[in-house]
């Protein structure tokens, strides 16, 4: 499965999780940045590295902010309204998938993520699919 040209945003404190991703990404063309804290210096990052295709966000980040947080605040910058924004978590799904779907995510990935799956989640997403993984 080819990513080739995709950009994708991680919002990820974990350097495990950044670089299995990085590796995954990498592996199949696509270009990834990251960004560890969620805070203020997202959006700047963020818009330093667009065009991007995907942002995913952790959903446990550190100084009490959440990836909810970011969500929030990501989408009140209407330059970034059209981009899919799915969230990876080791959250329990039970919970967390039916309020990423209320909040309007485009996705849930739990962690551990899966090798073999997550290529394909990740083209899914980028296509307009919405996907909802419970591992």
């Amino acid at each position: 499965m080819s990513l080739k040209g995709k950009r994708i945003f991680y919002i990820e404190d974990n350097v495990g999780n950044r670089s299995l991703v990085e590796v995954l990404m990498e592996q199949r063309g696509a270009q990834c940045a990251f960004e560890r804290w969620g805070d203020k210096d997202v959006v700047r990052r963020l818009m330093g590295f667009m065009p991007v295709d995907l942002i995913l966000l952790d959903l446990m980040l550190p100084n009490n902010v959440s990836g909810y947080d970011v969500f929030d605040m990501l989408r009140t910058i209407p330059a970034l309204n059209a981009i899919p924004i799915a969230v990876t978590s080791a959250a329990d799904p039970s919970i967390e998938m039916p309020r990423s779907r209320a909040k309007g995510l485009a996705g849930y990935i739990a962690k551990p993520i899966s090798v073999l799956f997550f290529p394909s989640q990740i083209a899914d997403l980028i296509a307009g699919k919405h996907v909802w993984y419970g591992g």
